[in-house]
């Protein structure tokens, strides 16, 4: 049951416009625990998590529209950072949701200038709070990709046509097949386990065959999902025949393959991840002159953003033009699809916390904020790179290395180790950059500690955003 509006919020707020229902209200976040486990709790396993050295040139090389300082403030979607974050009592993931639109629609229109069949589906694993999700219906052409049979109610609840939800999932079970029997959703099998599940509980439908195309790329080994290396992921090469000679035997129709390598990527990796794509067009190619026609190959997701001044960005028309074009020597017919979550909302999210501790230890400035790994993991798990920003000295040059650490009572719960920063004392906000991926649809209540609140902004009359008068 949603809370009541304005539950948990200190300090008034002006009347809000559109409807009470899109109130910034604790009843908009989701809490969702997870259990990932490192092989080692020694934070020098993370490099990403420790800076390059600084070039005092590429100290803003995050400023954008809707994320800039302004007389040493930091503003997001034209509100101020620290104000957010004194308006409420814990954590909070702030949202441009103009940003998100934009995200999508940079994507979508690459792909819209070839003329050829496609469909950008958001992977709403990444974020599922409400108001991004209505911003991307709101466009009329975003699709969703789902990862579990709630995920594709939710977007039918959302007012996605089933035409334009793909399932893509691992470990699935006969109770979620029976969840979504019947949906004309696109349905990719995982393995020859769930080609089984499928033919024993809705017989006779469409499938997709996820492949893993044994080429990966990812930010890192802990985020590339094929390679040389074995995963869980996809159906291998070595078992395709008998993958395409159950679905006949059951009685199945294949409709199309998938794949997924990897997430994070940017820049120059593009021509790894273009290996990936002419592997399972080669492999689409057997399949359509052995078994038939297909209706589209979807090319999964993972295309990043950029985490620190050095990081390339994707060229989304060289994506899209490398993607379409080896399609199209397949057959005009076959639709193109692919499934990013990162790309389209991590770079439109900040998390503002409070610094509550600022101690040397053991000759280490310790930073200590009142958020953990409870609600961003994408640190102390996946050993990614996040940049954090004073929000009232953002535009200030360094003056210490620190340690930016969290409140949860474990090793691993470190955002930054060894960063250069202002003056940073008790009391300030900071604001981890990047955080609208992998964040708050993760949240858990690890040492009962709460969960972030969620907002999203606009400057541009997004009808889906709230708004403050500060």
């Amino acid at each position: 049951m949603r809370a009541p509006v304005g539950a948990g919020i200190s300090g008034p707020f002006p009347p809000f416009s559109p409807p009470a229902s899109r109130r910034f209200s604790p009843g908009l976040l989701s809490r969702v625990s997870v259990n990932i486990h490192w092989r080692s709790h020694d934070v020098n396993r993370f490099p990403q998590i420790r800076p390059a050295a600084l070039d005092p040139a590429h100290q803003n090389w995050w400023v954008r529209d809707g994320l800039r300082p302004e007389t040493h403030r930091l503003q997001i979607a034209g509100h101020d950072a620290e104000q957010l974050l004194r308006h409420v009592d814990r954590p909070l993931f702030a949202y441009d949701l103009d940003r998100v639109e934009a995200n999508y629609m940079r994507l979508h229109d690459a792909f819209a200038r070839h003329g050829h069949p496609f469909q950008v589906f958001f992977a709403v694993k990444a974020n599922r709070f409400r108001p991004i999700v209505e911003t991307l219906r709101a466009t009329g052409v975003a699709g969703i990709d789902a990862a579990s049979p709630r995920e594709v109610l939710y977007a039918l609840e959302m007012g996605f046509p089933a035409e334009k939800i793909t399932f893509t999932n691992v470990s699935v079970s006969h109770r979620d097949i029976e969840q979504l029997k019947g949906l004309p959703i696109m349905l990719n099998c995982d393995s020859l386990s769930v080609i089984n599940k499928v033919a024993d509980v809705d017989p006779g439908r469409a499938i997709g065959l996820r492949i893993n195309p044994q080429v990966g790329v990812g930010i890192n080994d802990n985020l590339t999902y094929a390679g040389q290396r074995a995963t869980k992921f996809g159906i291998y090469l070595d078992r395709l025949p008998e993958a395409l000679e159950l679905i006949q035997k059951r009685g199945l129709r294949l409709q199309g393959l998938h794949m997924h390598v990897g997430c994070g990527w940017t820049g120059s990796a593009i021509t790894q991840y273009f290996q990936a794509v002419d592997r399972l067009t080669a492999i689409a190619r057997q399949v359509i002159d052995t078994h038939g026609p297909l209706e589209y190959l979807n090319f999964g997701g993972g295309l990043g953003v950029p985490l620190t001044a050095g990081d390339g960005s994707v060229d989304v028309n060289l994506y899209a033009e490398g993607i379409v074009e080896r399609v199209r020597q397949l057959g005009l017919g076959i639709k193109v699809c692919v499934e990013p979550g990162d790309y389209i909302v991590k770079d439109s999210g900040v998390l503002l916390s409070e610094v509550v501790m600022v101690e040397e230890k053991g000759g280490t400035e310790f930073v200590g904020v009142n958020t953990g790994f409870n609600v961003h993991t994408g640190a102390s798990h996946y050993g990614l790179y996040q940049e954090f920003v004073h929000s009232t000295r953002a535009d200030f040059g360094p003056e210490k290395n620190v340690t930016i650490v969290g409140n949860i009572n474990e090793v691993i719960d470190v955002f930054a180790a060894d960063r250069p920063m202002p003056l940073i004392e008790e009391g300030d906000v900071l604001a981890m950059l990047n955080a609208g991926g992998y964040g708050a649809s993760m949240m858990m209540e690890h040492c009962l500690r709460e969960p972030a609140m969620q907002v999203g902004l606009s400057q541009k009359g997004n009808p889906f955003a709230q708004r403050f008068d500060f």
